[in-house]
């Protein structure tokens, strides 16, 4: 009887011991690490390339450009990947910055360097010169 009660209870030890180990490697931090990496750059280079090839006279063709682009990096938040996301973001800003730097500027506006740090900033807001 004394037997069964020590093995018993060696089981039932031994299982929360491997239960404990398992909930560890849940907890654990995982790498970071996309596999939708490549593709995600593939699609903004692809998406930049159509806005830098679409006529710069016709603005409803370019805004469709870049909501199509927007709807492409869709895909990448839906799968919850944000090194795809990045990747997708840094992809397209460097394809129309090496590529058409004008049109570069004028989507990706810069931060003014005289803010100071930490502080709020909408690229949209109207600027002080622009008064």
């Amino acid at each position: 009887m004394k037997v069964k009660i020590l093995i018993t209870i060696f089981l039932i030890a031994t299982a929360l011991v491997v239960g404990g180990c398992k909930q560890e490697e849940k907890t654990a931090p995982k790498p970071k690490v996309s596999k939708l990496k490549g593709k995600a750059i593939e699609v903004a280079t692809e998406a930049a390339k159509k806005l830098v090839e679409t006529d710069h006279t016709d603005t409803l063709a370019m805004q469709n450009c870049i909501l199509e682009a927007k709807a492409l990096e869709a895909e990448f938040q839906l799968a919850d990947d944000s090194i795809a996301i990045a990747s997708f973001n840094k992809a397209y800003k460097k394809y129309l910055e090496e590529n058409d730097p004008d049109l570069a500027k004028e989507i990706f506006i810069k931060r003014p360097d005289n803010l100071p740090e930490g502080a709020k900033w909408d690229e949209f807001e109207e600027l002080e010169e622009d008064k």
